[in-house]
């Protein structure tokens, strides 16, 4: 997903636009499948008090690494098993 730009950009254009609308605040969001955690980041950022991250694969240990030095305080990194 990250190397389709325009997808990853409409991603955070939309959830830019639920941040500015005042949807995300308070919310708790589930990104099953998170892959790189990129949506999940974007939801912390955009206001979210809880985000949940969840990848079934072995790269749930690079998401945590990825996550950490993003400095998204707010992510919860687990393997589904």
């Amino acid at each position: 997903m990250l190397a389709d730009i325009p997808r990853t950009e409409a991603y955070r254009s939309a959830i830019d636009f639920a941040k500015s609308s005042g949807y995300l605040a308070g919310k708790v969001v589930l990104d099953i499948g998170c892959g790189t955690g990129i949506l999940s980041m974007f939801a912390a950022r955009a206001g979210a008090r809880r985000v949940y991250a969840v990848e079934a694969s072995d790269f749930a240990d690079v998401t945590t690494k990825i996550i950490e030095v993003s400095e998204c305080a707010v992510l919860w990194v687990r393997e589904a098993r």
